[in-house]
């Protein structure tokens, strides 16, 4: 079986998986859409996720993490449950999405991709990003990867703490898992697959993209932005907040607006504002 999958490991994040799981619609996505819940989401979560039309998989239990790397990661350490997805073996294949996500056009294609296809997200505009983003990657699912995965976690801290950082997340231990990753390119996809929001106007000014038919229909497509960072467009006052930051910058914010101005306009659309 073949899906789209996402994961629900804190419930701040509930209103993003059915924005996520609405933009799929939206593109007419063939495959279904399965939410991975984590065990320490109240069960009463699973029902409205059913109602809505989703399908739940309830993960039995956190990954092996120590607790402190969790607590120590801010709004990472909730994401180490991702992990789980790379043993979920009933699925031939899975693309995964992060649930802070906006689907802009049909993504069916990336079922035909190789296994940890993704995307070097933001290497346009930092040449030296050359890791994998784990907020969108194609995963065939294999017996015991997870604990291959989280057996490297001291690995992961040492290479964390040598890029400067004393945070860790899911990302860091997918490519410590994967250090090839950056020279494989038949795994890059095109960032258009997962754009940083912050990042639309210098790649539609400076590298040759567009969102929907806004643009020269030469230019590469935005299929999925990806509204990084803790906050998001969801929560209170976000909005507001936003607005007066790019108003601020002016002209130089005008696709980032925009891009915010589409996921609140579905909040509110979904009822979710």
């Amino acid at each position: 079986m073949k899906a789209y999958i996402t994961l629900l490991s804190t419930m701040s994040y509930l209103p993003g998986v059915v924005v996520l799981y609405d933009s799929l619609k939206r593109v007419n996505a063939s495959h279904s859409f399965w939410v991975a819940v984590s065990s320490s989401i109240p069960c009463e979560v699973d029902d409205q996720l059913e109602q809505k039309g989703m399908h739940v998989l309830r993960l039995a239990g956190p990954v092996k993490i120590p607790s402190a790397f969790r607590e120590n990661s801010g709004h990472w350490g909730n994401t180490f449950d991702k992990i789980h997805l790379f043993g979920l073996t009933d699925f031939s294949k899975l693309v995964y999405l992060d649930s802070d996500m906006l689907v802009l056009e049909n993504l069916d294609e990336l079922f035909d991709k190789p296994h940890m296809s993704a995307v070097a997200a933001g290497r346009l505009e930092n040449p030296s990003w050359t890791r994998l983003n784990s907020g969108l990657m194609v995963i065939e699912p294999e017996k015991n990867l997870p604990e291959k995965m989280t057996a490297m976690i001291d690995l992961a801290v040492q290479q964390v703490a040598a890029l400067g950082n004393d945070k860790i997340g899911d990302q860091d231990l997918v490519n410590t898992y994967y250090p090839d990753w950056p020279d494989r390119t038949e795994l890059h996809l095109d960032e258009g697959y997962n754009l940083f929001f912050t990042d639309l106007d210098a790649y539609i000014a400076r590298h040759g993209y567009r969102l929907g038919a806004d643009g020269a229909k030469s230019a590469k497509l935005v299929r999925v932005i990806h509204f990084v960072g803790p906050k998001k467009p969801w929560m209170k006052w976000a909005n507001a907040k936003h607005f007066v930051h790019a108003f601020k910058q002016g002209s130089a914010r005008k696709w980032e607006r925009r891009a915010f101005s589409m996921y609140t306009d579905q909040l509110k659309k979904l009822d979710l504002a």
